[in-house]
């Protein structure tokens, strides 16, 4: 099963929500959420999409997008111009975020890698603190725990949870079908009903309620709702509404470009997994891809406004930090690419806005460098909480309220899954990134005068000082051959449990999902 035939399934089946009621919460230190600088902690919305690439909205210059209330979003809070995914690819991506750790930390690789249970999450510290942690939406959590820290899930999820989306190194790079371009691009057009969307309403409508009902039993806890949509993923559609929006608008088109393989042999691995050796989509197809691209954004768009909305309706948005963001971004046909699985600029950036009233000034605009690993140690900032356990990033707060500039930052990324058949890191420190592969020369890019990344300056004398540096650095915690055994050991592992008959069924570590609120016995006040 694939993610493009799950958008063939019947909507009933995404509508239908078990009754029963998700774990109870473990106990919580007394007074634990009240003692906070400044009094009451604030309740957390964390928004997030699945490949959002931030060059296809408008708070990132792109003038065809539109997406008026991720402006509204950017102007009552702060843009972080230069944020970055850790790893291009959603499962690795999503669980190292959630800990706070690199990929190769927690031992993350790929779409059918378990988060370990004993690894802490955002969640668990803001659980320990007194916050209701609840997700609506996509989680992609695979193996047995599917709550690592949240206290409810409101809905399924659309993905499963066991081992599915495996793809063993040892078979070298091979065309998957479900991540090509022949199904990715398949479905361009208008589309009013489909698994994804029905889902992405799921998810809408589940966390609106959970706002509601929060508001309603005026709880004395803080809540930290994470709201996760699929879209704007591939398969590329949306519905008619939002694709007139953009029938007579200049859809921007990919820059001219050499092919990828000048820069190094190892992109003909994804190209494969992709399908762009068995085909080049015209320049029709492109655009047409990027139109329903933009239309599923501009849907998401109008889901976040109403959200904002609610918030102001309900008396939460003075003392809610809001975080929109994305797991990764897309390519939508730069470099004759798309999808992800790389680490150039459109498919491992990430939008990155967060409003936080009555802390971080409004309108502000940072460049310094951010990665999604940074948002726990964030999170546990804007909560006053301590972080006493091993972490990556580094809170963002000091650079949204004028403490540091951030000049010294760094973004590490690790990548593991399909589309590479060895280990990789990216390293990005001021204006140069790095990518090694390993057994493989590097790339080293420098972004201030070139940053479409059109050259590989690797080997050359005059950045042979940036390029020992940043190789240095890359190498400091990274045994690429070792790495390398490691990986495929997990995956042997992992594919000989897929090979039991019988073992992959729908039900294995299928989550609980809390049932809607507004029980007979509702407590109205």
């Amino acid at each position: 099963m694939t993610r493009r035939t799950l958008m063939q399934l019947p909507v009933a089946s995404l509508g239908a929500l078990p009754p029963s009621a998700a774990p109870a919460s473990a106990a919580q230190p007394e007074g634990a959420a009240a003692r906070r600088a400044g009094g009451k902690p604030p309740h957390i919305l964390f928004i997030l999409v699945d490949q959002m690439t931030p060059f296809m909205t408008s708070p990132y210059g792109q003038r065809a997008a539109i997406t008026p209330n991720l402006e509204r979003l950017a102007r009552s809070g702060v843009v972080f111009e230069n944020a970055y995914c850790n790893a291009p690819l959603c499962v690795p991506s999503r669980m190292s975020m959630f800990a706070g750790r690199l990929p190769n930390a927690i031992e993350v690789w790929d779409n059918a890698s378990e988060l370990k249970a004993e690894i802490p999450t955002m969640m668990h510290y803001l659980r320990r603190a007194g916050y209701e942690t609840v997700v609506s939406g996509k989680t992609h959590f695979i193996g047995p725990d599917q709550y690592h820290g949240f206290t409810e899930r409101l809905t399924p999820c659309i993905y499963p949870t066991h081992f599915a989306f495996l793809h063993p190194w040892s078979k070298g790079p091979y065309w998957i079908q479900g991540t090509s371009i022949q199904v990715g691009l398949a479905r361009l057009g208008p589309s009013e009903v489909n698994g994804q969307i029905v889902f992405d309403e799921l998810a809408f409508s589940r966390a609106m309620e959970k706002l509601r009902d929060h508001a309603l039993r005026a709880k004395d806890h803080p809540l930290f709702l994470n709201v996760s949509f699929t879209q704007p993923h591939d398969p590329y559609c949306a519905p008619k509404k939002y694709l007139e929006m953009y029938r007579s608008a200049e859809i921007p088109m990919p820059k001219p470009h050499d092919d990828i393989r000048k820069l190094s042999p190892t992109y003909e691995w994804v190209r494969i997994v992709h399908g762009l050796d068995r085909e080049t989509p015209s320049p029709e197809k492109v655009r047409e891809a990027r139109r329903c691209y933009l239309a599923a954004c501009t849907w998401l768009d109008q889901k976040v406004g109403l959200l904002l909305d609610e918030l102001e309706r309900l008396g939460l948005a003075q003392a809610t930090m809001v975080v929109f963001t994305s797991d990764h971004g897309d390519m939508l046909g730069e470099k004759g690419q798309w999808f992800k699985r790389m680490y150039l600029e459109w498919s491992a950036r990430v939008p990155l806005i967060v409003r936080y009233p009555g802390r971080i000034s409004a309108g502000k605009r940072v460049k310094a460098l951010a990665s999604l690993v940074d948002l726990m140690p964030t999170f546990a900032e804007g909560a006053g909480i301590e972080v006493q356990t091993p972490v990556d990033g580094r809170s963002l707060m000091p650079f949204m309220d004028g403490r540091q500039d951030g000049r010294d930052r760094e973004v590490i990324g690790d990548y593991c899954g399909e589309g590479t058949i060895e280990p990789i890191r990216m390293v990005r420190r001021g204006d140069f990134k790095y990518i090694a592969v390993n057994g493989h020369a590097p790339q080293l890019y420098d972004l201030n005068k070139d940053p479409d990344e059109t050259v590989n300056m690797a080997g050359r004398k005059e950045y042979a000082e940036v390029e020992k540096s940043l190789r240095t650095r890359a190498e400091k915690d990274w045994d690429a051959p070792a790495l390398e055994r490691q990986v495929m050991a997990s995956q042997a592992d992992r594919d000989f449990l897929r090979s039991i008959p019988g073992y992959m069924n729908p039900n294995l570590w299928k989550p609980e999902v809390k049932s809607p609120p507004f029980p007979d016995d509702y407590g109205w006040k």
